[in-house]
């Protein structure tokens, strides 16, 4: 993640000194992160996407190694996909409005913080079991084939309800509007 973000904030032309005091982080520690020593909370992230303009996703997936892109049209073609630690997240497909989708397999048993961002949330799980616990308490149990909404705003978290972990597709829409 760390070396995306760089990537990002080199691409659209900010210090590590400009991007930090954006996101109200100290430089040594956006540093730190961009090197991969450091990790972020989850509202950290949505802040460094929102200032790097990129869908909170964005920052999290390993990009395609084979995309062909045209106005109205985004092909990505499988590669390999090797699953290391506890979380991997691969770019699926986006479109410059904001469309934008993940595939995630993750192994994780607790709900680690909530995550609120300013995209509309589609889950499609596509393997395993997943529970999606939201801010106010309330927990959806997931299997196979089941899907979840999240609307801008909402607060949410997810886990694996077993050791086999989930495989889940999450399609975000592009920022709202107020």
């Amino acid at each position: 993640m760390g070396m995306r973000i760089r990537a990002l904030r080199r691409e659209r032309g900010l210090t590590l000194v400009r991007l930090a005091a954006m996101v109200e982080m100290s430089q040594p520690f956006l540093s730190l992160v961009e090197r991969g020593h450091a990790r972020l909370s989850l509202a950290s992230l949505a802040r460094l996407a929102a200032a790097l303009d990129v869908p909170s996703g964005a920052l999290l997936a390993t990009p395609p190694a084979e995309r062909l892109s045209r106005p109205g049209i985004d092909v990505v073609h499988a590669a390999e996909r090797p699953a290391t630690g506890h979380r991997a997240v691969w770019q699926l497909a986006q479109l410059p409005r904001g469309l934008f989708g993940i595939e995630m397999v993750g192994v994780e048993r607790e709900f680690t913080e909530f995550a609120t961002h300013d995209e509309d949330e589609f889950l499609y799980l596509l393997g395993g079991t997943l529970e999606v616990g939201l801010a106010d308490g309330t927990v959806h149990s997931l299997r196979a084939g089941d899907s979840l909404v999240t609307a801008a705003g909402v607060g949410h978290g997810w886990r694996a309800t077993d050791a086999a972990g989930f495989r889940v597709v999450v399609v975000t829409s592009g920022p709202t509007t107020h």
